[in-house]
């Protein structure tokens, strides 16, 4: 598993803090080991397997903490602005569909660093 220093200074990541990355990585490399259940996975040609798995562990802990920002953010419970006020908070679950959503974009983004798919081409 790629550390918070291959994080920053490898793979320029920003958003994640530190305290935050160590949860983050573990559950990018649980989704990463599901992929690898569900789907033929590989390197993009010409990355190192290391390397390659590094970088989509990064791009899938990213995504995380980018969506956990958006669903700690719709839990807000009431803001007042002027005359105008919202109340809202988000579902204590997200629906199916939301998280079949997320588990595409995790593929996605790792899609830049592996090959993710039902078969691969030959090599």
């Amino acid at each position: 598993m790629p550390d918070y220093t291959f994080y920053r200074e490898n793979y320029l990541g920003e958003d994640i803090p530190e305290d935050a990355f160590p949860r983050l990585i573990r559950r990018a490399g649980a989704e990463l080991a599901r992929m690898r259940d569900v789907y033929a996975v590989a390197p993009r040609p010409g990355m190192e397997p290391e390397n390659a798995d590094a970088m989509a562990l990064c791009a899938i802990a990213d995504a995380m903490y980018e969506f956990e920002q958006e669903d700690e953010a719709r839990g807000l419970a009431g803001v007042t602005v002027g005359s105008v006020s919202e109340t809202y908070v988000a579902p204590p679950e997200l629906c199916a569909t939301t998280l079949s959503l997320r588990a595409a974009h995790y593929r996605h983004e790792a899609g830049y660093y592996l090959q993710i798919g039902r078969w691969l081409p030959h090599a």
